[in-house]
């Protein structure tokens, strides 16, 4: 004898509109936080020379603010070492000379130093600096 087909029980019904809910509010989350990263400026910048100078222990870099907002120079560090300064906040659109001092640092003249900008914002920017006399 056929047995007779029956239709989904509450409880069946409940378990897939639970796991749909779920699924929506995921999606939902997933969303909103990439809508809220992608609004979230974040200043660039752009070393355009770098020079250290041996004898003064001196680092000078010229730095452009493309934009989109203006930036703040947390820390500059070359060969590993944290040059001393003093934040700098460049506008958009300028170009700026900063100059720090890297003590402990011994070079040759004529060849480079990689290092690497950081902005308050968190992000680095990597630059090579040539070493002169």
């Amino acid at each position: 004898m056929p047995t007779k087909l029956k239709g989904m029980t509450s409880l069946e019904i409940a378990i897939i509109v639970a796991i749909v809910l779920v699924i929506a509010v995921a999606v939902g989350w997933y969303l909103y936080t990439t809508f809220v990263a992608s609004t979230a400026a974040h200043g660039r910048l752009s070393i355009s020379s770098a020079e250290f100078f041996n004898r003064t222990k001196e680092l000078r870099l010229y730095v452009t603010n493309p934009g989109p907002q203006n930036a703040t120079i947390q820390s500059i560090v070359l060969q590993g070492t944290t040059c001393t300064s003093s934040s700098v906040t460049i506008s958009v659109g300028a170009t700026q000379e900063v100059t720090v001092t890297c003590n402990n640092i011994k070079a040759t003249p004529g060849t480079t130093l990689s290092g690497y900008v950081v902005t308050t914002a968190g992000t680095s920017f990597p630059f090579s600096a040539v070493v002169r006399g």
